[in-house]
């Protein structure tokens, strides 16, 4: 698996840090006994870059991945989930959800592992069944607003098949409407379409397994 730089998603832009990857990342308890200068420093960027309006991405490549965890830990409460990129004769499995071409995940909820969240989310939002996990794939971090309480959350994505592509129910109650496969020539469409986070994350392991059709 390729390693990629650590980025956090908010909306649109993206807090990058070039010289991190998620692997860095102690993010447990341990992580918030460190007191700092440099935590508070990064504490108060955070929150800062949440609540001013840019638009462009900013790049931050002088931070220890120590001081990095503890200041998310103090500015965020994780949210872990877990989706699929489910793959079936050369195309992939996207949702629709309030318009936007999405890929299906969901919380993991206490007690379960990431791939077994990804198994249950994935089948529970599009119906497929006869789902096989191939290898994980690159975590996407975006963050958000959720009452009045800012919220990281980590998406472990894994690449999927399906030995029953043709059955699709896609899972109202969450408010997605369509279930589709789509092939590489949709691929620029999707990328276009869907959130930031997605597209910058799972464009080139999508690339890959379209290109192994």
């Amino acid at each position: 698996m390729r390693l990629q730089m650590y980025k956090i998603f908010y909306e649109q832009r993206a807090l990058i840090f070039p010289n991190l990857d998620e692997n860095n990342l102690v993010l447990d308890a341990t992580s918030l006994e460190l007191e700092s200068y440099e935590v508070e420093k990064i504490h108060n960027f955070l929150r800062q870059w949440l609540v001013v309006p840019l638009q462009e991405d900013v790049v931050i490549d002088k931070v220890n991945a120590e001081v990095l965890s503890a200041a998310l830990l103090r500015t965020f409460h994780l949210a872990p989930a877990a989706g699929g990129v489910v793959v079936c004769e050369g195309q992939f499995a996207a949702i629709e959800r309030h318009g936007i071409p999405d890929l299906p995940k969901g919380h993991i909820e206490e007690g379960e592992d990431a791939a077994t969240a990804a198994l249950r989310e994935v089948e529970e939002e599009t119906g497929l069944t006869g789902l096989n996990i191939v290898e994980k794939l690159p975590s996407s971090w975006h963050c958000y607003l959720y009452e009045d309480e800012w919220r990281l959350k980590q998406t472990s994505w894994f690449l999927m098949t399906t030995d029953d592509p043709s059955h699709t129910t896609p899972q109202t109650d969450e408010d997605i409407t369509e279930v589709t496969f789509l092939s590489e020539y949709d691929l620029e469409w999707f990328l276009k379409n869907t959130y930031r986070s997605i597209a910058d994350t799972l464009e080139h392991p999508l690339r890959r397994v379209l290109a192994q059709k």
